[in-house]
């Protein structure tokens, strides 16, 4: 049959309509928006030898790039715990699959991947004036990767649905951010910019093993930035003189929680919540001044940061 293998798989060329993340044994974790990366790839090796004055080449060691995925924050708690136990210092190796499913919700193909460690957590930037869906990034490390086409089974349609409703409570708007040494103002008028916490992955090849082992490292914690109406400047000031003009460091702790848009105030259900730590203030930057410009005077705050906890919510249980 045309377009069909033998066992009567469609071996048309398709778009992919949804694709999804699985970890341990087809287990779902949730959907992706993008995959990127992932190759598969060797370096060409010369080989000298012989009497006939001509360079051989010969593939050396697979080598398996990382993967970056665009995902929503409603994704599972099995997919959270990995995430956590990579911000607590206690990395995990997880093996899994990327799914891809055309627009008939069929599976088309599986790249799987072993033994994974996450190399990085992006965090979605907010906006206490925005209303978008809230998206963060992984890029994930793993030491081997193999594609296959897809079985051709059905995507199950309450996970979708599921997943959909709860992504619907994750905004960009519904956060509070606070700093036990300066008052930062109104979430309203609040932004914080995306920021990445990055894991070292070390490529370990040992002996004559063709797959090369992967080694987790340090954690690499982001700086915050944040941006406030220049009328609540004076704390910051007060900070930035102390911490950086007198040279008399000043560490404070801090809170990033989000929120569900179910409610108001506190009666809005608590999705997760990250705990700063050792949290040092290095800049300042006034925005530039127009006359006539309708938009509020802002101050952008660089901030360090040595603690980083991740307190598991309504959003990621």
């Amino acid at each position: 049959m045309p377009g069909m293998d033998s066992q009567g798989k469609s071996k048309s060329a398709y778009t992919g309509g949804r694709f999804t993340l699985e970890l341990d044994q087809k287990k779902a974790v949730g959907f992706v928006t993008s995959i990127d990366g992932g190759h598969f790839k060797a370096d060409g090796v010369k080989s000298e030898v012989g009497v006939d004055q001509m360079t051989g080449h010969f593939a050396g060691r697979p080598k398996y790039e990382d993967i970056t995925l665009t995902c929503g924050m409603a994704m599972s708690a099995s997919f959270w715990k990995w995430v956590q136990a990579t911000l607590d210092g206690k990395p995990e190796r997880r093996s899994g699959a990327l799914v891809g499913y055309d627009f008939n919700n069929k599976e088309r193909s599986r790249r799987s991947f072993y033994d994974a460690l996450i190399a990085e957590i992006g965090f979605p930037a907010l906006d206490g004036a925005a209303k978008s869906s809230a998206l963060m990034t992984i890029k994930i490390s793993p030491e081997r990767i193999d594609h296959k086409a897809g079985d051709g089974s059905n995507l199950q349609y309450s996970q979708s649905q599921n997943e959909l409703s709860k992504q619907k409570r994750w905004l960009t708007n519904n956060f509070t951010f606070s700093l036990d040494h300066v008052i930062v103002g109104e979430t309203r008028n609040l932004k914080i910019e995306a920021f990445t916490v990055k894991q070292n992955v070390i490529t370990n090849p040992v002996g004559n093993d063709r797959i090369a082992r992967k080694e987790a490292g340090r954690v690499e914690l982001p700086n915050l930035q944040v941006s406030f109406p220049e009328i609540h400047m004076a704390d910051w000031w007060k900070w930035y003189d102390e911490s950086v003009v007198k040279g008399n460091p000043q560490d404070t702790t801090g809170h990033l929680t989000y929120f569900a848009s179910d409610g108001q105030g506190s009666s809005r259900t608590e999705l997760m919540r990250i705990d700063l730590d050792g949290v040092g203030l290095t800049s300042l930057e006034v925005e530039k001044y127009e006359a006539q410009k309708e938009a509020i005077a802002r101050v952008k705050a660089n901030l360090y940061i040595e603690g980083f906890k991740l307190n598991p919510g309504h959003g990621t249980a």
